[in-house]
Order: structure tokens, then sequence, then C-alpha cells
């Protein structure tokens, strides 16, 4: 093995290491769900089979790619560094992101997130003012039932009256 190609193949060899590592690590979870239900080692399982199929895929790339450098072309300047013209909206959507975070506790996934991903449409220049709250709602329910019923997380339902409509959203979207 030339020593071009083991500087191509080591990083894949270690990145290979490192997942079969991890999928063991999560093979020694505590599982307290019966057999039926995924446990909290599925999604880092999954991770760790595509970590290991994204390395061995480059491993095999990188063992039978030729040494022979290729070409680069020159790249434009403004390709690889644009100037930034509104600056000041990546901090009011650092802002947002805090208030979001904030506010879920009080008004519940759901709601926090309908507001947030309002605020951030809003925020990145959405023109159609008409499918802004249709956006954001859309947003929401697929985001509460990728976490619901898809990653098993158990989301914050607010307090009070938000508590109500968490609860009307989740029957809504099939949750139980």
């Amino acid at each position: 093995m030339s020593t071009s190609m083991l500087k191509r193949v080591i990083p894949y060899l270690i990145t290979l290491a490192l997942a079969v590592f991890l999928y063991m690590q999560a093979d020694r979870f505590p599982i307290l769900t019966s057999s039926r239900m995924p446990g909290p080692d599925l999604w880092p399982k999954m991770i760790c089979v595509l970590l290991a199929a994204v390395s061995l895929i480059g491993l095999v790339g990188a063992a039978f790619a030729s040494g022979e450098a290729q070409e680069v072309e020159p790249v434009d300047e403004a390709l690889v560094s644009p100037p930034e013209t509104h600056p000041y909206l990546v901090w009011i959507g650092v802002a947002a992101t805090g208030v979001y975070v904030a506010s879920m506790p009080y008004l519940g996934f759901f709601i926090a997130t309908v507001l947030f991903a309002g605020a951030l449409l809003l925020i990145g220049g959405m023109r159609r003012w008409a499918w802004l709250p249709w956006t954001a709602l859309a947003l929401a329910g697929v985001f509460t039932l990728i976490f619901m019923k898809v990653v098993y997380v158990s989301l914050p339902l607010g307090v009070g009256p938000f508590m109500q409509v968490s609860l009307l959203v989740f029957k809504l979207l099939g949750i139980h």
C-alpha cells in the first residue's frame, strides 16, 4: 500500500472504527421499554450504521482512486466569499431563537414553533404574506409529527390554555 493511498484511506478507517465503537456503546444502553417499542438505542444505532456505510463508501472510493492530483479550475472570489448584505438579520434570527427556546415551556412546542417558523420566514424575507401563516402551521405540524411519532421525543405542552391547544393538536395529528 502506497503512502498516498494510506493518507487517503486512514480517515475513513478511523471513522469506521469510531462508528463500530459507538454502535457497541449504544448496544449497552439500559432498555426499559417492551420488545415491540423502540428503545433509546434506536437513533444512535441508526446514525452509527449510516456513518459506517458512508465510511465504507469513502474507503472503497479512496482505495480505488488514482493518486494523481486533478486540476482545479479557478473559482470566482465573489462566489467563495459573498458580501454580507444584511448581517443584522442573522442577529435578529439568533434573538428569535433565544425567545423560541425560552418561551417553549410556557407556550408549548407547537405554538412556539408556529410563532418561531413565522418569525424566521419574515426575517428571511418571505414575500407571499398570505402563505406565511399556513407555512408556519405546516412546519410546526410536520416537526411535531416527526418528534412525537418518529423520534419519540416528549415535547413541552405549555401551561394553561396553551396546554389545551397542544393536546388538541396532538389529537388532530393522531398522536396518543
